[in-house]
């Protein structure tokens, strides 16, 4: 598997791999424009098997993890390595920029569970996630 970091470009091959993710996502994907900066994608023989982006803030040494999602046309195995490796290059970069702290929410048991394994501590209180566009 082979990791590569991706932010969104105005180029054709860009926006293919746009909705390809956006493809995976079950739910509302943001427009192009909106997702954050720091994106990874994990490959292997030139199928994609999984993204994950951080929303890094400019002020403070943490950044929020956001849409971990993998390819659902591939086995459940495949699908933990290629986040394990995602989440381990994207924590690798933060690192490197000085962050130390990485949050994220989600509304899915098999996330919270995956992000346990991924070494994450896990509050399962619900939460309220409030955003205004501006």
């Amino acid at each position: 598997m082979e990791v590569e970091t991706y932010t969104y470009e105005d180029t054709d091959e860009s926006h293919s791999l746009y909705l390809m993710i956006e493809s995976w996502f079950d739910g509302r994907f943001p427009e192009p424009e909106l997702l954050p900066k720091l994106g990874v994608l994990v490959k292997e023989d030139d199928e994609y098997l999984c993204f994950v982006c951080a929303d890094m803030s400019n002020n403070i040494p943490r950044a929020y993890i956001d849409y971990l999602m993998t390819n659902p046309e591939i086995g459940a195995l495949k699908r933990y390595k290629a986040a394990k490796l995602a989440e381990e290059f994207l924590c690798d970069r933060l690192r490197e920029h000085g962050y130390s702290l990485i949050y994220g929410m989600t509304p899915h048991a098999g996330i919270a569970s995956l992000s346990q394994k991924l070494g994450f501590q896990v509050d399962m209180t619900p939460n309220i996630s409030i955003c205004k566009l501006l």
